[in-house]
């Protein structure tokens, strides 16, 4: 009996001894780089060659998001433009760059100002089919999906995260400045896309209530959420001077309540480098906003997500200097 009791507590201690002998093994951290509002001059172009996308083909990324805004707005759109464009954001990471359209791309294409202005809605079919026309080269894994009549709209999961686009662009969502096109048309396109949003975050967020396996949900755009010139809602009496992204806003804060997980939503087109903690307030105290570097600092964003640092899941740091971003907006 006693020689038992030896063993056990023999065997007691060399577990012990075994447990603490092994190394602390931390939790995955998920990185991936965000990028743009770029270039808007000839020297940036350059530079987003020479400097920025080596970065990014050597940083081991398993992705790239871009959030629109290829081209100035002061620039003229046309076919050959577009293709050149096209070429500059997937050369960024081939076959691996998720894009979001922005209001320079396409809305702004009609604009008096420029030498020779085109139909926004024309520019945006263009659009389409340039840049969505071919599959990215992805994992089956990551389970890419895109929305009919949408393919801007993407969604995939990686890491444990589930990402998607939506397609939401400055101008107040294209609610104004319709220069080429029949006003009711181009309204109405505006209300289809905006449902076609909600309906997109709806699936996005109910395919992960539950999932044990979803740790976060990440949400890319063009638009600056926050850039309120109208405090009153869209409706159908008035669609032009109304808080365009008042109902996604809205939607966002009510969603990520709901879902009780760290939410991120990455936009440009303003031009603070920021981030947000408390963008969803103390009704969605989960959901953080990055405001991306771009047009007014060039470069792009290194985000990272640590599931295991509750009250710091998501961080964020400039690709070319590895400074980390602590500017709250």
């Amino acid at each position: 009996m006693g020689r038992i009791d030896r063993g056990v507590i023999v065997g007691g201690i060399a577990f012990i001894f075994l447990f603490i002998s092994l190394p602390t093994i931390a939790a995955d951290v998920v990185r991936f780089v965000a990028i743009g509002d770029m270039p808007y001059t000839d020297a940036q172009a350059m530079d987003l060659e020479i400097e920025i996308k080596p970065k990014i083909r050597a940083g081991g990324f398993p992705f790239a998001i871009h959030y629109g805004d290829f081209k100035s707005g002061g620039d003229d759109c046309n076919d050959t433009e577009l293709r050149a464009s096209y070429k500059q954001v997937m050369d960024l990471l081939p076959g691996r760059v998720f894009f979001t359209p922005g209001d320079n791309d396409w809305t702004d294409c009609d604009r008096n100002r420029l030498a020779r202005p085109i139909s926004e809605l024309k520019r945006l079919a263009e659009l389409r089919k340039v840049f969505f026309g071919e599959p990215l080269s992805i994992a089956e894994s990551m389970q890419v999906r895109r929305q009919r009549s949408y393919p801007e709209n993407a969604m995939w999961r990686f890491g444990g995260i589930q990402f998607l686009t939506l397609h939401v662009v400055g101008t107040n969502n294209g609610r104004i400045e319709v220069k080429q096109d029949d006003v009711t048309t181009a309204i109405a396109a505006v209300w289809a896309r905006d449902t076609a949003n909600a309906d997109w975050l709806r699936r996005a967020i109910e395919g992960v209530e539950g999932d044990q396996s979803i740790e976060a949900v990440i949400v890319a755009m063009q638009a600056d959420l926050t850039k309120i010139n109208w405090d009153e809602p869209c409706t159908m009496d008035n669609p032009h001077a109304c808080d365009g992204f008042m109902a996604l806003r809205n939607l966002l804060i009510s969603w990520s309540a709901k879902l009780e997980k760290p939410m991120l939503v990455i936009h440009g087109d303003t031009g603070d480098y920021c981030v947000d903690r408390a963008f969803g307030g103390s009704t969605a105290p989960y959901l953080w906003r990055l405001n991306g570097a771009g047009d007014y600092t060039f470069d792009a964003t290194v985000i990272e997500f640590r599931s295991d640092e509750v009250d710091r899941p998501f961080r964020f740091r400039r690709l070319l200097n590895n400074d980390v971003l602590n500017n709250e907006c």
